[in-house]
């Protein structure tokens, strides 16, 4: 073994990524991460219902004005056709390849499953709402970064479509999952996508189970370990496994060592089938962490190896580096077993003399002929004299990364060398300070860059930095009408977004009698690309109109009123007309019809290839016929022409159409 010498405190930079390349075999700490973990007794319940005392924010990649994103979780699960008491996505353009709805909350909790109350109309009206094609859950982890849920048997149901309630509330649907700790969940609900077209999808109730998690506070440095052995072990059906009595860690500013570890009791039931479940232990030493195993069961146990996990450690320079007794395995069978012995080769103290280096180590397996790797990385020590400074925000942005409300930021500082006499901030990037005493709201718009500074009694300054894209503000929709002979109206829309916005979305629109915006008699909206004409009526028209930006601020709905229609309608002429061909007397003929559909009396002229006719006055409603002889025992296919005309109130119409027919041999 390796002179167990104590590693100078290095870059936590530097260590999470040696750390990330053997996420396989250095488990975090729960200091360290959001994952699961023992909490206070709590029942689990909806942690995600509105009215709780756990209630998230709700945030959505889109939501028309007839739906709500509130409805998510205010408790309301039954069935129910009401569009305001659903979460929906109906008229978003273009439209994606899925739908995203997140929760958020200020504190961790702790969940385990979740059921969504689904809604579609398929089969009716335009049937725009479709059951998703598929459906996922993802948490996001201590770094931010969204990892999906898993578990031995996570599977994502979907309910049946019933042909005969094609508009109606769907039986809920459910998943449960290996427990996870952290402050957001986001669903995603992938699209059906029929003849190249993504179908809308909409949610009733989205409902999660789970527990409040308060925080476990950092450990003091050199307190605590900032990883641990990822245990494994196997046992068959039945049988209660032998969990290790030590595992190694690594400290916070020491080289890997091996500490004392005590389990939690398993229970029988636990091995009474295949399967897989967890066990905490106490690590001796390290009072607020645990570490957690991973207990295989299987009626029958693989001895061929299939794979050994990759492995890391860090070292200072000059400092030789402490590798692990032990390497973890996964068998054939899909199971695996930390615990298995590994011996390395030699190191040649050249090969971490120097800072910045980074080597492989390998080492041999029994039963296993490609051997272990390790691999070490050698970081220089960091003589930390500056205050650590950090800054956080209250909430997370929106999934275009930008706040649609003012953020507000904490700043955190901690001595090192010397006591912090102050603390600083700057929301325009350091061109103003002031004393922070409280979390700060960030009001600026636009792109920012916050900073926050600490000094100590020593006069050593620490700095952060952190960049934000703000906009509170939705954009503003003008508009120009011009009237058109006093029968329709041209619409040019004007949207502005207020600089230094994010900028402008898309502007929908949409026209009809109802001066309600979501009135059922009004035409669907549909995305302004140019300038529109509505045709006027005798009564006033309306135009709804309303424009989205970038971070996802929505202009209330505004309405446009069209004046009523000024000019008389013009009469329009109805004609309905048919031909045919027929053999009479060994001739070929073109016989014609026509009916007259228009409201007032018309003259009705027929004219062929082979002769025309021309009907007087033919009342509304009542059919005229000719024929005309070819005088040959055959004709080519050809056209009738039919022609209406009218005169109303001193003007005369006319309405031409052709009746083409077939030839006749």
């Amino acid at each position: 073994m390796p002179h167990p010498l104590s590693i100078p405190r290095v870059s936590a930079g530097v260590v999470a990524l040696a750390l990330a390349f053997s996420a396989s075999t250095i488990a975090p700490s729960p200091v360290a991460a959001e994952t699961a973990g023992n909490v206070a007794a709590e029942t689990p319940g909806n942690i995600a219902v509105a009215t709780g005392a756990h209630a998230p924010d709700v945030a959505v990649s889109y939501v028309p004005p007839w739906n709500s994103a509130a409805a998510l979780n205010d408790g309301a699960s039954a069935p129910t056709n009401d569009l305001g008491a659903m979460w929906g996505t109906w008229g978003v353009s273009p439209a994606p390849e899925a739908d995203v709805a997140t929760y958020t909350w200020d504190d961790p909790v702790t969940v385990s499953a979740s059921t969504l109350f689904l809604w579609q109309n398929l089969g009716v009206g335009d049937g725009g709402v479709r059951i998703p094609a598929e459906w996922s859950l993802e948490y996001r982890d201590a770094a931010g970064e969204w990892e999906p849920v898993s578990g031995a048997d996570v599977a994502y149901p979907l309910p049946a479509f019933d042909p005969a309630q094609p508009t109606t509330s769907l039986a809920p649907v459910d998943v449960a999952f290996d427990a996870v700790t952290t402050r957001a969940l986001r669903l995603t609900l992938e699209r059906q996508v029929v003849d190249g077209m993504p179908y809308a999808t909409s949610v009733i109730e989205w409902e999660v189970t789970g527990i409040a998690a308060p925080d476990d506070p950092d450990p003091e440095p050199g307190d605590g370990f900032v990883a641990a052995e990822d245990v494994a072990v196997r046992t068959t059906t039945g049988a209660l496994p032998t969990l290790p009595a030590r595992v190694w860690v690594i400290g916070a500013d020491t080289p890997l060592r091996e500490s004392a570890v005590t389990w939690d009791a398993v229970a029988s039931a636990q091995v009474a089938q295949a399967g897989t479940f967890t066990v905490s232990g106490r690590v001796s030493g390290f009072d607020a962490q645990t570490v957690t195993a991973t207990v295989f069961v299987a009626d029958v146990l693989s001895q061929t190896i299939a794979s050994i996990d990759y492995t890391s450690v860090i070292t200072a320079p000059g400092v030789a580096p402490v590798l692990p007794k032990t390497v973890r395995a996964v068998y054939d069978d899909a199971t695996a077993a930390s615990g298995i012995p590994v011996t390395w080769g030699s190191i040649a103290p050249e090969s971490y003399a120097a800072a910045e280096a980074m080597f492989d180590v390998t080492g041999s397996v029994a039963g296993f002929s490609s051997g272990a790797v390790a691999t070490v990385f050698v970081v220089a020590p960091v003589d930390q004299t500056t205050p650590l400074v950090s800054i956080a925000f209250d909430t997370a942005p929106e999934g275009s990364g930008w706040y649609v409300t003012a953020p507000r930021a904490t700043v955190t500082a901690q001595k090192t060398a010397a006591d912090i006499a102050s603390i600083e901030i700057s929301t325009d990037a350091g061109a103003t300070w002031r004393p922070y005493t409280d979390p700060v709201s960030v009001d600026g718009q636009g792109e920012l860059t916050v900073v926050a500074r600490a000094t100590a009694v020593d006069g050593a300054v620490g700095e952060a930095r952190a960049d934000v894209k703000v906009d509170t503000v939705a954009p503003v929709t003008g508009d120009r009408i011009e009237v058109v002979g006093g029968v329709s109206a041209v619409v040019t829309l004007a949207p502005t977004d207020a600089e230094p916005g994010s900028g402008l979305s898309r502007t929908v629109w949409s026209d009809g009698p109802d001066a309600d915006p979501a009135g059922a008699s009004n035409n669907m909206y549909a995305t302004y690309e140019k300038p529109f004409s509505v045709e006027l009526t005798e009564a006033p028209r309306f135009v709804h109109v309303r424009s989205q930006d970038v971070a996802g601020n929505e202009e209330s709905t505004r309405t446009i009123t069209l004046p009523a229609r000024t000019a008389p309608p013009a009469t329009v002429l109805v004609i309905e007309s048919s031909a045919s061909t027929r053999m009479i007397g060994g001739k070929a003929y073109v016989a014609v019809s026509a009916v007259n559909r228009s409201p007032v009396p018309v003259e009705i002229h027929i004219r062929t290839a082979y002769g025309e006719k021309t009907f007087a006055t033919v009342q509304p409603g009542k059919r005229v016929s000719a024929s005309f002889t070819s005088r040959k025992p055959s004709l080519p296919a050809g056209a009738a022409t039919v022609t209406a005309r009218a005169t109303v109130d001193g003007t005369q119409v006319t309405e031409t159409s052709e009746a083409p027919y077939g030839a006749q041999d």
